[in-house]
């Protein structure tokens, strides 16, 4: 598979702007753009694809995993065979983790990692012997060299602490008080029960986050904004909260819901660097004549400084995963993971452009 051919498509979302400094001094260094995608003859194994952008060199790595994750310092993710966190560089080669660690006891490992990549915040939830769980929560650089324990949870009987965000400058790291399953509940992961551990030099305190926490919805995080997408039985869709995490706690600011019909399971939530528009999945659920028919998607752009959501794009097969804005933020990259793609979608006028056979995970450096 040649994805180099496309990678311009990707080069042109990026939003960050760089001085003539800056180029000179990127291209002196490694770079390369990663992607995953199933395994053409092991449908069970996941392909990790480093290109990388000086010498258009590809290096391929495949592992039985999940949670494929891309941090400063490589990719991170779940061994199904091992039962290991593991970390993949570009030069090829699967490390297991230095310092995220499971063992017989560990019932499931979670992770979330900053905006800039740098830093990353796990739990490891174990089984004691009577059934319950325990969860531990650290927070450390990607590198390892600042490792910190911030909470022991438990034991508690079925429930866990997933992280789910990390703030601004580090101060915060969002939690969801996690019944054990219930991801398989819906296409879309939904949250419960969040609050955030407030970070300092001299200790940890927990607050509730805004918001009816009874509420089994889809959250996003970003740019002190929480979104989350909470049903509207009277229009029969999803309403947007906008919640300032940053302000006085108040009322949150509501979008009216679209009325999609059967098109009426949400999730998978992201936002622009300034907050000011985000984009989710809506999915159709029920509703089909014929069962074996594949669940169709459309994406959902926000507007939040002017106060309305509306669809852009055509309906896709299968579930979507939006990935990130572009250039001042007039497009955005989805994933269709179910079938190894990624587009781009234009956020004016609604066109879709394939961009690449595969799920783009984003450019890793030099480290």
């Amino acid at each position: 598979m040649k994805l180099f051919l496309i990678l311009i498509s990707i080069l042109l979302l990026v939003s960050q702007s760089y001085s003539q400094d800056d180029i000179g001094a990127d291209l002196q260094q490694n770079r390369w753009d990663v992607f995953v995608k199933r395994n053409d003859a092991d449908p069970s194994r996941t392909d990790v694809i480093f290109i990388n952008l000086l010498s258009g060199d590809e290096t391929t790595l495949s592992a039985p995993g999940e949670r494929f994750t891309l941090t400063s310092g490589g990719v991170i993710y779940f061994d199904l065979a091992e039962r290991q966190v593991k970390l993949g560089k570009a030069d090829g080669i699967v490390r297991n983790h230095p310092f995220i660690i499971a063992n017989s006891e560990t019932r499931r490992v979670d992770w979330v990692v900053s905006e800039d990549r740098e830093w990353i915040v796990w739990t490891i939830s174990r089984q004691v012997a009577d059934g319950q769980l325990i969860t531990a929560t650290w927070l450390a650089d990607v590198g390892g060299a600042e490792v910190r324990e911030l909470l022991v949870y438990g034991p508690r009987d079925g429930i866990q602490l997933l992280p789910i965000g990390i703030g601004k400058d580090l101060r915060e790291v969002f939690m969801e008080a996690h019944a054990f399953g219930s991801e398989r509940l819906s296409a879309y992961t939904r949250r419960t029960g969040l609050f955030a551990l407030v970070l300092a030099d001299d200790g940890l305190v927990t607050r509730a986050l805004p918001g009816d926490q009874s509420c089994f919805c889809a959250v996003g995080f970003g740019a002190n904004v929480m979104l989350r997408l909470a049903p509207n039985p009277a229009k029969g869709g999803l309403d947007v909260e906008v919640f300032r995490l940053d302000g006085d706690g108040g009322d949150p600011q509501v979008i009216p819901a679209l009325s999609r019909g059967s098109y009426s399971e949400g999730g998978n939530i992201v936002l622009s660097a300034d907050g000011k528009q985000a984009v989710y999945a809506l999915s159709q659920v029920g509703g089909a004549a014929d069962e074996d028919v594949e669940m169709r998607s459309v994406v959902i752009h926000v507007d939040i400084e002017n106060g309305r959501q509306r669809i852009v794009g055509s309906p896709l097969p299968g579930l979507i995963r939006p990935l990130r804005f572009g250039a001042e933020n007039r497009a955005a990259l989805i994933a269709l993971e179910q079938h190894d793609r990624t587009l781009k979608v234009d956020l004016e006028d609604g066109r879709l452009i394939e961009v690449a056979g595969a799920v783009y995970l984003g450019q890793l450096g030099e480290h």
